[in-house]
Parts: structure tokens; sequence; C-alpha cells
């Protein structure tokens, strides 16, 4: 049996967490090679939003890009077991029970979904559109298979961390470590920390696309704050019960 984080001296946190990783990347390495033989389909998909024509500047470029898309959908095949992991992380760490431990992994997987469904379905089209106008009449629009994949998977990646605001500020509530008024009265190293937070995850180093990222990061933290009102609302209603 394997033992508790809490029990174990700091060689027996580092062993834990070095087995949890290995097994994780072990399972990733896995799908990543039942995703391989579907990285055609997987790029056409990915390509949807690009109306033009993806380019091969590299002899490994089609190569890598078709890795990419599998090692994508391998972290997709992967995700039950990286749920399952987060679930023991929050039940070890942050004492949840265990129904509330699941929940908190669901809901974490399903504001990652909502962050990557909104990059790919309003992010990426307006940004590719914005970026690749300067083009005109005169210049013929083609991106690299490695610049694109580049752009799509890191932006869609970022829009996922950054949905997760909500829940991690949620935790940071449960154990104490930030309150509502701490949240509310530092609006503006929030949003200062905000633009320097994108500006690191932002794959591209174009203002354009940071504040893409930014304006949604701002709303979450607003919705944030929102949630630990209700969430302080309920709570002396479900001790009454």
């Amino acid at each position: 049996m394997e033992p508790s984080i809490l029990t174990t001296g700091l060689f027996g946190h580092i062993e834990v967490i070095r087995r949890r990783v290995f097994r994780l990347a072990i399972a990733l390495l896995a799908m990543t090679l039942v995703a391989y033989p579907f990285a055609a389909h997987l790029l056409q998909f990915v390509k949807q939003p690009l109306a033009g024509p993806l380019i091969i500047y590299a002899p490994l470029e089609g190569f890598l890009g078709h890795l990419k898309v599998s090692f994508a959908a391998g972290m997709i095949l992967t995700s039950p077991l990286i749920l399952y992991e987060l679930k023991r992380f929050l039940q070890t760490i942050c004492r949840f029970s265990s129904r509330s431990a699941w929940l908190g992994a669901g809901v974490a997987a399903g504001l990652f979904g909502i962050g990557v469904s909104f990059c790919y379905l309003v992010i990426l089209p307006v940004t590719l559109r914005f970026l690749l106008g300067y083009g005109g009449d005169n210049i013929a629009v083609g991106i690299a298979v490695s610049k694109y994949l580049s752009l799509t998977l890191g932006l869609a990646a970022a829009c996922g961390v950054i949905f997760e605001l909500p829940l991690v500020v949620r935790l940071l509530h449960r154990l104490d470590l930030v309150s509502i008024a701490f949240l509310a009265n530092n609006r503006r190293y929030a949003i200062l920390l905000s633009a320097v937070f994108t500006a690191v995850l932002t794959p591209t180093p174009d203002a354009y696309t940071m504040s893409m990222l930014l304006v949604p990061l701002i709303g979450l933290y607003e919705i944030s704050i929102l949630v630990l009102r209700i969430a302080e609302y309920r709570q002396p209603r479900l001790e009454d019960d």
C-alpha cells in the first residue's frame, strides 16, 4: 500500500511523487503511440480554423507535426489517469473527502475542456484572421506545420490552464491562503500579474494574441470572487443542515 504523503518524510514524499510521475509518463507514451496511426486525421481537425494550406519547410517537419498532434491526443487519452492522480492529491494534501475530491477533479477537467473549446471556436479563428490579414492580396499565405501547431496547441493549452483559475482560487480559499477581501482589494496587482502570466503562456510575442488571453483571465478572476462569495453564503446553511 502506498504511504500517505502527509506521514512520510522528505525522501518518502519525493519517492511517492516520482512513482506517480513515472506512471503518468509511461501511460502518456503508450497513448501517444496509440494515437499516432490517426495523426493525419487529427492534423486535419486541428487545421480547420485555418483557411490556407500548411507547408513543410524541412524534411522532418511533417513527421514532427504528426508527433505533436499524437502527443496532444495522448494527453487527452491519459486524462482519466491524470484525474485519478489529481483526486488522490486533493484527498491527501487538501484533505478532501473522496466525493469532494472526485468533484474537484471533474470540475478541473470540465474547466480545462471549456478553455480548450473556447480557444478552438473563438480565439483561434479571430487570431488567425487578424494576423494573416496583414498579407493582403499581394502576399500568398502559407504557414509551416511546426509554426501552426506551436501556435494552436500552445494557445489551447494556455486557455485550458487559464480557465482553471476559479478552481485554484477555491482551493486556496479552502486552505485559508486567500480571502475575498484580499482578492477584491488587489485587483490592480492581479491585472498586472495576469498580463505577465499571459505573456509567458502566449506562444507568439504579438500583443493581440496576448490580449485575447488576458481579457478572459480578468473575467475569470471576477468569477472566482463570485464563486467564493457563493461558497461563503452557502457554508452557514450547510452547517445548520
